[in-house]
């Protein structure tokens, strides 16, 4: 016959259950973090192309270089509304492009990737850290924690922060040799950067700062072709 529990007793195991339930739907939660990608192919007369778009908020984004390889025939219906492409950059059906560019963080510290590698239809995400300033405003080199490069397909896709926000738009990669070993990179730019821009405003001085000069490597711009 099991002991009976006091009142006080089944008070504290009750407790212990609720915490631990909660720090599990917390861990769920975390873990299972609203995809910030849609995969995207696209035909122009007798060669194609893939990549990935980028959800913010009611609309999507992606790399220019993407949405110019053709027309989207399997994917979310979007068309560009708004092209910036020197930078590299397109905002696309539903982005909200008069926002305020101080709302949106600039990418720092450890970073998230996501995008559809080489013509794959599943998401992949990669972890990252934010490296150093580009050589060309307002590209940002992400160093990433992976012992492979990022191929073409990830072109438009997200980067998210710590907090989860999405922060900015793949748009190349590249890899160079650091420290005695090859180091994989990805160059994205910053959405803040990207609104400031198509709203005819100076970008902010919001850069990442290094201590000491830093490689930079040469970018590799794709998209995946076939």
């Amino acid at each position: 016959m099991l002991p009976r529990l006091t009142d006080r007793a089944a008070l504290t195991l009750m407790g212990a259950t609720l915490a631990i339930a909660f720090t599990a739907a917390l861990t769920f939660t975390r873990d299972s973090t609203r995809p910030c990608t849609e995969r995207v192919f696209l035909s122009d007369n007798d060669s194609y192309s893939w990549g990935t778009i980028t959800r913010w908020g009611s609309g999507y984004l992606t790399a220019f270089h993407v949405i110019d390889s053709g027309q989207i025939v399997d994917g979310p219906a979007v068309s560009s509304i708004g092209d910036l492409p020197a930078t590299d950059f397109s905002f696309l059906t539903g982005a909200a492009i008069k926002s305020d560019p101080a709302s949106i963080p600039a990418p720092q510290g450890a970073v998230t990737l996501e995008g559809f590698p080489a013509r794959a239809t599943m998401r992949e995400r990669l972890n990252g850290t934010v490296y150093a300033p580009d050589t060309v405003p307002p590209g940002i080199w992400v160093m990433l924690d992976h012992p492979e490069p990022l191929v073409g397909g990830f072109s438009g896709g997200c980067v998210r922060d710590a907090d989860n926000e999405v922060v900015a738009v793949i748009m190349g990669a590249s890899s160079m040799k650091l420290d005695g070993q090859t180091r994989h990179f990805a160059r994205v730019i910053p959405i803040r950067d990207a609104l400031h821009e198509i709203q005819g405003a100076p970008p902010p001085n919001t850069r990442p700062l290094t201590l000491l000069p830093r490689l930079i490597p040469a970018l590799q711009q794709w998209p995946e072709r076939g």
